[in-house]
C-alpha cells in the first residue's frame, strides 16, 4: 500500500476505531464503568440479547440491564476475538465472538460463548453502536451464577 493511499488509510483508521469501541465495551463491562459504557451507545441505540428475547432502546436502558446483572459479580472478563468489520461511509458492521468468565462473590463460576453483530454509526465523537445484538452459542458452569 503506498503512503499516500488515502482511502485504504481511511480504512484501517476506521477498522482500528471501531474495534476500540469494542474493546471499550469489554473493558467498560468488567470495570463496571456505566458512564464509559453508556457513551460507547447512540440515543437511540437498540441493544438485543437473543437467547433471552430481550430489546432495549436507549444508553440508560441498555446500561441498567447490563448493570443489574453484573454488579452483584465479584469479578468478570470479556475477550472478543474473530473480529469482522465492513465500513460503508459513515456506517459499518461489525461482528465477533465472546467468550464471558462470570465469578460470583463466593468464587462459583459461569463462562458464557456468543457472537455478537454489531451496527455502528461515526458521529461527531467517533464510532458509537446503533444496534448491538447477542446471541449465546453456548455455556458451562453454574447457571445461578449470572440468574441470581
Amino acid at each position: 500500500m503506498p503512503l499516500n493511499d488515502e482511502p485504504a488509510i481511511r480504512r484501517l483508521t476506521d477498522r482500528a476505531e471501531i474495534l476500540d469501541v469494542v474493546g471499550g465495551y469489554a473493558t467498560a463491562l468488567d470495570t463496571k464503568d456505566w458512564t464509559a459504557l453508556a457513551s460507547l451507545f447512540t440515543e437511540d441505540a437498540t441493544w438485543e440479547y437473543t437467547g433471552g428475547g430481550e430489546r432495549l432502546t436507549g444508553p440508560e436502558a441498555i446500561v441498567a440491564r447490563i448493570a443489574a446483572a453484573l454488579r452483584p459479580l465479584a469479578v468478570t472478563q470479556h475477550l472478543f476475538g474473530n473480529h469482522t468489520v465492513r465500513v460503508d461511509g459513515d456506517e459499518a458492521e461489525h461482528a465477533c465472538y465472546v467468550q464471558a468468565q462470570h465469578v460470583a462473590k463466593d468464587g462459583r463460576k459461569y463462562l458464557g460463548a456468543g457472537r455478537y453483530a454489531d451496527r455502528l454509526h461515526r458521529t461527531a465523537d467517533g464510532w458509537r453502536f446503533t444496534h448491538r445484538s447477542l446471541t449465546s452459542m453456548w455455556s458451562d458452569g453454574d447457571t445461578a451464577v449470572v440468574l441470581g
